[in-house]
């Protein structure tokens, strides 16, 4: 397993997943399936105020079927236990949420951009939630008549996290379940908080799979903030955006990290160093401080974009502050929320993070 300062992460492993655990276990205690019934059924009207600052109205009370899409959305509807609530999903999420079993038959469309309405009003969904960088006012306009309503819940904004857990929390009638995950994630954010104490924050340059970056908006650039880390990119206005290679060598960053393509269950060792190999080959790369000491750091996604971008966060401290981390393995985190929130039991830490050795 490659992750973070690599060498010494290995030599204290047994230490890091007995320390974290100790961290996490008064917020796990137990399935999130266990719980309420997410029934509407006699219970008071719900009203919510959704992240598009929309005043949303379930007069029957909390929803008892609800289509979704984006990866985030459904990883916390399956933390609160919602599974058998969810009757819609969008082909992508259905794909890449491959652990989940999901069929093939909740398709509500390809993706955020290609929605089918006839299909979300045929699932009985009496909602769809989207996230508010998607295309929640056609949504809105197409269902309006239907009477299925669009609650709009940007679950990837790591700032607005606990504020949306007991949104969707409160809209599926799983407010019990919403105060565990936001248990387990306070403990993680207490071990991000440790990079705070960095008296110079550390740089980054990240990229996406598409060689893309993430600007102002983007939610990479809000993770590594929330890591005490300053993105290269962070000023630009933006969500994701193209990134300027002239830009990347005058920065010089202290870390780089590139994302590779979104799969549960790791990459290999070799497919890591195949797309290394690359990124070196580019012009300057080799002179670059973070390459030179060894901080570049190749990683699947998958790991990273759980609990709404609150885990992601703790990886980079990892990455920019090693010697804040000595005792603590992010992929043990990821353990905890895999198995105990979303139901991935089958989840191992191999293959998530490559760290390419100092050039």
């Amino acid at each position: 397993m490659f992750h973070p300062s690599t060498r010494r992460l290995r030599m204290v492993a047994a230490t890091a997943l007995v320390t974290v655990t100790a961290l996490l276990a008064t917020a796990c205690g137990g399935n999130a399936q266990a719980g309420s019934d997410g029934s509407g059924s006699g219970a008071s009207p719900v009203t919510v105020t959704d992240s598009a600052k929309r005043t949303v109205e379930f007069p029957d009370g909390p929803v008892g079927k609800v289509a979704i899409v984006g990866g985030f959305n459904v990883d916390l509807a399956l933390a609160l236990g919602a599974r058998d609530q969810i009757v819609g999903i969008d082909e992508k999420t259905i794909n890449q949420e491959n652990f989940a079993g999901f069929s093939s038959s909740l398709s509500i469309g390809a993706s955020s951009d290609a929605l089918n309405y006839e299909r979300i009003i045929a699932s009985g969904a009496q909602a769809v939630v989207l996230y508010g960088n998607q295309p929640w006012q056609a949504a809105e306009s197409s269902l309006k008549s239907s009477g299925v309503k669009v609650l709009v819940v940007s679950s990837w904004v790591s700032q607005d996290w606990k504020t949306n857990v007991k949104l969707l929390g409160k809209v599926l009638g799983r407010d019990k379940e919403a105060a565990k995950v936001l248990s387990f994630t306070d403990k993680v954010s207490a071990l991000t908080a440790r990079a705070g104490q960095e008296k110079t924050q550390a740089t980054v340059y990240y990229e996406d799979k598409a060689g893309q970056t993430s600007g102002k908006e983007g939610g990479k650039t809000l993770a590594f903030a929330d890591a005490n880390i300053k993105s290269i990119f962070a000023d630009s206005p933006g969500n994701t955006i193209d990134s300027d290679p002239a830009a990347v060598l005058a920065a010089d960053p202290d870390i780089i990290v590139v994302e590779t393509d979104n799969v549960y269950g790791g990459r290999s060792g070799a497919e890591y160093k195949a797309i290394a190999a690359k990124l070196l080959a580019r012009p300057g790369w080799k002179n670059l401080k973070a390459v030179k000491n060894g901080k570049l750091f190749l990683y699947n996604p998958w790991a990273f974009d759980l609990a709404g971008n609150q885990i992601s966060p703790l990886f980079f401290a990892t990455f920019a502050y090693p010697d804040r981390y000595r005792n603590v393995d992010p992929l043990s985190v990821v353990a905890e929320w895999s198995k105990d929130f979303i139901g991935a039991t089958k989840f191992t830490s191999q293959g998530y993070v490559y760290q390419v050795p100092a050039q």
